[in-house]
């Protein structure tokens, strides 16, 4: 991926120096990077927010423009996330998980939908303190694009519109406490690290909606190439996390669980349904 932005990158710098066209342009391409704050905000009161997460973008942006003022934003952005959480365990509730080695075991490969346990043979129960997801996403904006007339080599735009993301990958870090012979009835416990952890029935939502608003500045610094900076916000209209199934047992792709029974079994289950919105600084060459 990188190559290939590099690759993009250097043919549309060769092209921009050697175009000396100051007239209205139809079409801009270019390359962009991103850096920008995640703020989580959890719809359960299992987890909270455990600080601010980070976000780093890659890509190649695209603007057509219908008038010198009045034009329509869109491209191909690679988002490299973070998301902090924390447990809010009480003496009656907290957040386990079953896990088999790398692997987070969903509702549905261990308990069927009349409650009836078939435990891996080698799944361990994991108590969660604090949680780091790391994902990559497939960013596609969709936004209007409106510019000041120059002035002299400045100009100056707001976009309004949709950032559409899809979730590529999710790797799970957390920090807790195992507890190793919990199939032998056993809750003794040892603090523990679980490191690059998936979830076998995916823990995220495949896509991921904002609607924002940013604003900038677009510097034509020589011929047709211009230095674009802005600043966005952008407001998250859906739960990051995956939805309750719509056939069977809702809760058969959940994989996090509040409370054991007397008999160890599971209950409780939840999707740790959070939020995000996005402060972010963009920074492109357009040409």
């Amino acid at each position: 991926m990188i190559r290939f932005i590099c690759s993009v990158f250097s043919f549309t710098l060769f092209f921009g120096i050697f175009s000396q066209n100051n007239d209205f342009k139809k079409v801009q391409v270019g390359v962009v990077f991103c850096a920008g704050t995640n703020f989580s905000t959890p719809q359960t009161k299992l987890i909270s927010r455990d600080g601010i997460g980070s976000n780093l973008t890659l890509g190649i942006n695209f603007n057509y423009n219908y008038t010198a003022t009045l034009g329509f934003h869109t491209g191909l952005e690679f988002d490299f996330e973070t998301v902090n959480y924390k447990s809010n365990s009480t003496a009656l509730t907290s957040a386990y998980y079953l896990y088999d080695d790398t692997d987070i075991l969903s509702k549905k490969e261990y308990l069927d939908a009349n409650g009836i346990e078939s435990f891996p043979l080698n799944s361990k129960l994991f108590q969660i303190h604090t949680r780091k997801n790391k994902s990559v996403y497939l960013t596609i904006p969709t936004m209007l694009l409106f510019k000041t007339e120059p002035i002299g080599e400045l100009k100056v735009f707001c976009k309004f519109g949709l950032r559409n993301s899809f979730l590529l990958s999710n790797t799970i870090f957390d920090n807790g406490e195992v507890y190793n012979d919990f199939l032998d009835g056993s809750l003794k416990n040892s603090s523990s690290i679980n490191s690059n952890m998936k979830s076998s029935s995916r823990e995220l939502a495949i896509y991921k909606g904002c609607v924002g608003i940013a604003g900038g500045v677009d510097w034509n610094f020589i011929g047709s190439t211009s230095l674009v900076a802005e600043l966005g916000y952008y407001y998250g209209l859906f739960n990051i996390s995956r939805s309750k199934a719509l056939v069977g047992d809702s809760e058969k792709n959940m994989s996090v669980f509040s409370d054991l029974n007397s008999n160890l079994t599971p209950q409780g289950f939840s999707n740790l349904p959070s939020k995000q919105n996005q402060l972010l600084l963009k920074v492109a060459i357009l040409f």
